[in-house]
């Protein structure tokens, strides 16, 4: 559909749509929209019991700083101003949570940023995905968070199984069964996709040659990430900045 068309189909809707009200029943997903500020525009029922209030006014107008109790709000906030200021966009981020009530729970966050008509920030989306229901232990899911965060920091080294079993006390088949039964991926293909969105990042956002892409997303060559990213995203990574 062309952008005039969604355009149009949006202007012709009684009520502005931001996404909530898709969310507003599903219980086990937050979901929010922010402006360039950070701050709420659209949130889901969800939300609003996670944060304790009444209704979605008190949300609105908010920064996650505002409305989340202590660190874990202004880490909220950092990822916001990371992504509102040109950072990566989020995917499958496996996060602890705090309720107002103390409650603790993990989940698993998207962000992504909003352009404007003339390309510059306007926002941000994203949804977090409960997982209590997953068969592992907090301690697991703490030691897989921190097997996540090794691999998109270190993009650039080589990474096997038997290193990011070092990082943590999981086992090589232990890695492998928490990533796939939360991703459905293996440790490998969630490797391969970390190199691909830092890859689409880097292209979209900096004049780097692909040679210096291919370096520090972790690929042997640029022979082989043009390869390796025309068979997952299906075009060129010189078609692909084009665009």
């Amino acid at each position: 559909m062309k952008d005039f068309e969604q355009r149009q189909f949006l202007e012709s809707l009684t009520t502005p749509f931001g996404g909530g009200e898709v969310f507003d029943d599903v219980q086990d997903t937050v979901y929010f929209v922010k402006d360039g500020e950070g701050r709420y525009v659209f949130v889901n029922e969800t939300l609003v019991k996670r944060c304790g209030g009444n209704s979605k006014d008190d949300l609105l107008g908010k920064t996650a700083a505002e409305v989340f109790p202590g660190s874990l709000g202004k880490d909220f906030e950092e990822q916001d101003r990371a992504i509102l200021a040109g950072g990566p966009a989020i995917r499958s981020q496996l996060e602890l949570h705090i309720d107002p009530d103390g409650r603790q729970g993990w989940c698993l966050t998207w962000k992504r940023l909003l352009k404007g008509r003339d390309g510059s920030a306007k926002g941000l989306s994203g949804i977090s995905r409960d997982i209590d229901g997953v068969a592992s232990s907090p301690r697991d899911l703490e030691s897989l968070a921190v097997v996540m965060d090794y691999v998109k920091s270190h993009l650039d080294k080589p990474l096997k199984i038997g290193d990011l079993a070092k990082e943590t006390g999981l086992s090589p088949y232990q890695i492998n069964q928490r990533m796939e039964g939360l991703l459905g991926l293996s440790p490998k293909q969630y490797i391969s996709r970390c190199r691909i969105d830092s890859a689409c990042h880097l292209l979209e956002t900096t004049g780097k040659s692909l040679v210096e892409i291919a370096v520090a997303c972790g690929f042997s060559d640029q022979s082989a990430f043009t390869k390796q990213f025309g068979r997952i995203v299906g075009m060129t990574p010189g078609i692909y900045r084009e665009r």
